[in-house]
């Protein structure tokens, strides 16, 4: 058993390693159905729930300082790959697509809580708006409304459960539809109105240079001093403002990144290979504290959960097929909700490290409105729920 914060992180590595070097060894059909960062995840939990490290004092501040230093310097560089005529001709579809979202979370605890609330606690309202927040914003308003509503870390157990499980079973799966976009494309009669043919020209224009170890350390050592910086100013603005350093962090990295896409920097190799590293190894790190073997302990809970995420999904599919929204970009808006920038910019990074930009935009009209999201739904709930 691992119990020191290297043994930890090397096993990150390694498993990583092992994946994507298989993956690319032996090209055969599971890998389509599995793609190795699928298999990063679920590996993680795997090995935790057979007990392959501990989360002691020094595993723990290992995972969070590497996963926390680690997604600021993966945005910068993939933000170096950002264009604004991408943003610009998602336009007003693109907002209603992450409003669309947002709503049909807020439908799906509510829903489910009618359905399942005399199998749950008699502090369900609270813990599930207060969830609600945090798989519509991310952690802050998780803890924003968490505090406004005075909710116990007891109360809260169960619930916490079910949002880590089903929040790493739902990253899963939006990651596993990439190989059938074709046929949920022609399902939600996607229009991408020339996006496609887009990013094709910007592909084939871009002039880089060769890739060398020159241009790898490059990438790399910039890319760690734009997480230092980013940390630091992050936590210095935060203390002035509502927004917590994550969000500051986040806009910061990735700011430096598209504010720096059209010099030589964004023209330079070795920007995509280190992230692609960077995010296999965020997923793993997110896997790495949720056991398989936990479902048993709060089944009525992990049933709601994934109630909540089937209304989800289908109120989502069909609003995208309204809106004609393909399905990168609703499974982008899908997880940028339950999962924040964070994860947004893993899927954005699976699907097409060109739509990160677009995953961190669509995470940050999440977290800008999750508090507010949160409350609603406990009013609702308080008014639905009848008095005993």
């Amino acid at each position: 058993m691992f119990n020191q914060g290297f043994d930890f992180i090397a096993a990150m590595f390694g498993l990583c390693g092992v994946l994507i070097w298989t993956e690319h060894r032996y090209q055969v059909a599971f890998f389509r159905w599995f793609p190795s960062i699928v298999l990063v995840m679920f590996g993680s939990m795997a090995l935790y729930t057979i007990g392959l490290w501990e989360f002691t004092d020094e595993v723990r501040l290992a995972r969070e300082t590497l996963r926390d230093n680690l997604i600021p310097a993966m945005l910068f560089l993939m933000s170096l790959k950002f264009n604004l005529i991408v943003i610009k001709k998602l336009g007003a579809r693109l907002i209603a697509l992450c409003l669309a979202s947002t709503l049909s979370i807020m439908l799906g605890f509510i829903i489910t809580h009618q359905i399942m609330h005399g199998f749950l606690g008699d502090e369900t309202p609270l813990t599930f708006a207060t969830m609600s927040a945090g798989w519509t914003g991310g952690t802050q308003n998780f803890v924003a409304v968490k505090e406004a509503l005075s909710v116990t870390d007891e109360a809260m157990t169960y619930t916490l459960l079910m949002g880590a499980l089903c929040y790493s079973f739902w990253l899963i799966v939006i990651l596993a539809l990439k190989p059938f976009k074709a046929k949920f494309n022609k399902f939600l009669r996607a229009d991408d109105s020339g996006l496609d043919d887009i990013l094709s020209l910007l592909k084939a224009n871009s002039k880089e240079q060769k890739l060398d170890l020159p241009s790898l350390m490059m990438m790399l050592g910039l890319s760690l001093l734009v997480a230092s910086f980013s940390n630091h100013l992050g936590a210095a603005i935060s203390s002035i403002s509502s927004l917590s350093p994550m969000i500051w962090i986040i806009i910061i990295s990735s700011g430096l990144g598209m504010g720096t896409a059209s010099t030589a920097l964004g023209k330079m190799r070795g920007s995509e290979e280190i992230s692609g590293a960077m995010l296999y190894v965020i997923v793993a790190l997110i896997g790495a504290e949720v056991s398989l073997g936990a479902i048993s302990q709060a089944p009525m809970y992990i049933l709601s959960g994934f109630m909540i995420l089937t209304i989800h999904g289908a109120l989502l599919l069909f609003a995208a097929r309204l809106l004609r929204m393909n399905l990168l970009l609703t499974g982008i808006a899908s997880i940028a909700n339950i999962g924040s920038a964070p994860s947004a910019a893993v899927v954005g990074a699976a699907y097409g490290r060109e739509l990160v930009p677009v995953a961190i935009v669509m995470a940050l009209i999440g977290s800008m409105i999750g508090s507010f999201v949160g409350l609603a739904v406990f009013e609702v709930l308080l008014w639905l729920t009848p008095l005993i």
